[in-house]
């Protein structure tokens, strides 16, 4: 089975969505997979895709005025990753992107509207790869669902679509004309490409189950993926860590619980350590020794697992902000499996009404507080009840396994491509 894989970054081992796509099609014969993307990244990994075909934003901004748009790449085997660092304009258009706001996210669709991105070299790529199905990694672009239909079109292949974040149910700029404006024109070009899908897969049950509604189309849910590692569990220990991004105001939820640990006084806790990039000064100023918290900044994702062996407890929180909770209601941390799999006792805090926290609690695969005034006895309850936390433990390793282990995924998502394939789908 021969798959078209599109999707913007570029299947990778160092970036939360090409870790993700490396994971759906770890063990699939390289050769049989290819790759569409518009990430600048040169791809590097030969393990789940050998051939790939690359069309920047610079190249679509180039192709307006008749300039050679997009490259191809074959790889024979897998080489060292290199970081990008853009510079000057490159790097100010890539932070202003970032932004996302209703003007960026017209512009951006409006350059690749106006592009020439189906040269000759473009067909001439997709005929020698001669893909079966297409597997299609969305975003909240719209140009992107647009070069996805046409390609189908083209190839009159079945395609599949993988979603890992909510950009249909939410608008992050509802809150302005222009705003609303931009969402109904691209949620146009997500119920056109969605109405040609043979299936939807979801990274949750919650948002399964909204999709299934919203597209009436066969969903299912494709959870994240863990490598399986054995702990090398220290005595004595007395460290609770927090491992990821602050983003979505993260920051204010392990402040709150910085402060907390630091009023219980448990003998040996005298904190939060936080392991994050987040440079923001403005998000930073409250995760302070003061509040319990000691941030160490960015580590390297190979020490993540001797840090988790240190800690008595890792933290997963969402923010209680109903604003946010709007925008992460169907999303799971990538890095939340990894901590199932081979994690110290997880605190879930936030509310339990979006999925992540829905997700654990009904597995009983963390301790979850979900109410801000049953912090403090919540977190006194787990850090002084060790059976409690070996109980939890042990219930995130059998879900872990049943769920996210990393030989499951590449065998789900084979068998629903062939599906579409076979068009099974179609006859349901």
């Amino acid at each position: 089975m021969r798959v078209l894989i599109i999707s913007h970054n570029v299947i990778s081992q160092t970036n939360n969505m090409g870790k993700t796509l490396l994971s759906y099609f770890n063990g699939f014969p390289p050769e049989d997979n290819a790759e569409f993307y518009i990430q600048e990244k040169e791809p590097r990994n030969a393990e789940a895709a050998a051939s790939y075909f690359r069309i920047t934003d610079r190249d679509a901004l180039k192709a307006i005025f008749g300039k050679k748009a997009g490259v191809s790449f074959h790889l024979d085997k897998t080489q060292a990753e290199t970081a990008v660092h853009n510079t000057g304009i490159a790097e100010s258009i890539r932070q202003y992107g970032r932004k996302r706001n209703a003007f960026v996210y017209f512009m951006r669709n409006a350059v690749w509207a106006l592009a020439h991105w189906k040269t000759k070299e473009f067909s001439s790529w997709l005929k020698k790869v001669n893909p079966e199905v297409i597997f299609f990694m969305s975003g909240d672009y719209g140009f992107m669902y647009m070069i996805t239909m046409a390609i189908q079109k083209m190839l009159d292949i079945p395609l599949v679509v993988c979603c890992v974040d909510d950009y249909y149910l939410y608008n992050r700029n509802g809150h302005t004309l222009f705003g609303r404006y931009q969402h109904q024109c691209y949620m146009k070009r997500v119920n056109a490409l969605m109405s040609k899908a043979s299936c939807i897969l979801t990274i949750s049950d919650m948002m399964r189950d909204a999709y299934s509604t919203l597209f009436s189309k066969p969903c299912f849910t494709l959870h994240t993926s863990a490598h399986r590692r054995t702990p090398h569990d220290k005595d004595n220990r007395t460290r609770i860590a927090y491992f990821g991004n602050l983003g979505f105001r993260r920051y204010e939820q392990l402040a709150e619980m910085g402060k907390a640990v630091r009023f219980l006084g448990i003998e040996g806790i005298e904190g939060i350590d936080v392991y994050s990039g987040e440079q923001n000064p403005e998000n930073l100023k409250g995760l302070t020794e003061e509040n319990g918290i000691f941030f160490h900044g960015e580590i390297p994702f190979s020490e993540v697992p001797e840090r988790m062996d240190e800690c008595l407890a890792v933290i997963h929180t969402e923010s209680f902000d109903p604003e946010i909770q709007n925008i992460i209601k169907y999303s799971v941390s990538t890095k939340l499996a990894d901590s199932l799999m081979n994690g110290p006792c997880i605190i879930a805090y936030g509310p339990d009404n979006i999925a992540s926290v829905d997700y654990l609690k009904k597995h009983k695969a963390a301790y979850v507080i979900s109410r801000q005034e049953d912090l403090v006895n919540g977190l006194r309850e787990i850090l002084t009840n060790r059976q409690l936390r070996e109980e939890i433990v042990l219930n995130a390793r059998e879900l872990a396994e049943k769920n996210h282990d990393e030989s499951v995924n590449p065998l789900k998502v084979s068998t629903w491509l062939q599906m579409a394939v076979d068009g099974v789908f179609n006859r349901l």
